[in-house]
């Protein structure tokens, strides 16, 4: 069984690195790989370059801190997300958690060259080159999904897009740890049916660290495939600080921009 599950991973790797058409609506490319969605559909989708939140990433009315921050600050020192969960964008991320594993390697990459742009020092905090002299490593940790949702799809989505951030942050020089085991999640009441208070607190009761002894002091960027209140990338914050963690960022592929 594990010989077929590495080598169907394997399939599934090359697979998303060949083709001649566009990830998004098919539409033949002649650049493919190095160009995996066509022109046409990335400007459809709305991208995080006008204000932001200074501290959850989402898009905002003005500057400074959101409205949803104001309200329950969250836990990670950080958020950063490239898109507008809106339009184009809400639609090719649902068609990720729903299948389409291809477009999460656009995502990843995506998101991994916006995290590297959003957090300037980065490249020289855990430069490779640097490693042994001053250097650090990031662990990359994605937001787990319960047994019962990985076995309906068949996949986590935000491991998917994990692994990519991972992969393009090492080539771009970074030292990084890849860590898809690090937070376990048990089933909860569904987010979008309870207030805003409740879930928060239902979050903060629906993840665990697997090992708390390993993560003193370690830098850590949560992936998740989208953030509404931040509620979830606050609770597995939260639970990696609790572990001793020294600094929590949270990197999603869209955000919900913030109420006009």
């Amino acid at each position: 069984m594990k010989r077929l599950s590495a080598w169907l991973n394997a399939l599934r790797e090359w697979d998303s690195r060949v083709g001649y058409s566009c990830d998004c609506c098919e539409r033949e490319l002649f650049d493919y790989p190095l160009r995996r969605v066509c022109e046409e559909c990335e400007t459809k989708f709305l991208k995080n370059t006008e204000r932001v939140c200074e501290k959850c990433g989402r898009s905002t009315v003005a500057d400074g801190v959101c409205l949803s921050c104001k309200k329950e600050m969250p836990a990670f020192e950080l958020g950063v997300s490239p898109f507008v969960y809106f339009g184009e964008v809400a639609s090719v991320v649902n068609r990720i958690k729903n299948g389409n594993r291809r477009l999460a390697y656009y995502f990843g990459t995506r998101m991994a060259e916006y995290y590297l742009q959003a957090v300037p020092d980065i490249k020289e905090r855990f430069s490779r080159g640097r490693y042994e002299v001053n250097g650090g490593i990031l662990y990359i940790v994605p937001v787990p999904t319960t047994a019962e949702a990985r076995r309906k799809r068949g996949y986590n989505q935000a491991e998917e897009l994990a692994q990519t951030v991972a992969q393009k942050l090492f080539e771009a020089g970074l030292a990084v740890g890849y860590c898809p085991n690090a937070l376990e999640k048990k089933e909860s009441k569904e987010q979008k049916k309870l207030t805003f208070s409740e879930r928060m607190k239902s979050a903060e009761e629906s993840y665990r660290v697997q090992d708390r002894t390993i993560w003193k002091d370690k830098c850590v960027l949560i992936v998740d495939d989208i953030m509404t209140t931040g509620a979830t990338g606050s609770a597995c914050a939260r639970r990696l600080y609790k572990a001793k963690a020294k600094q929590v960022h949270f990197l999603v592929g869209a955000s919900l921009p913030e109420k006009r």
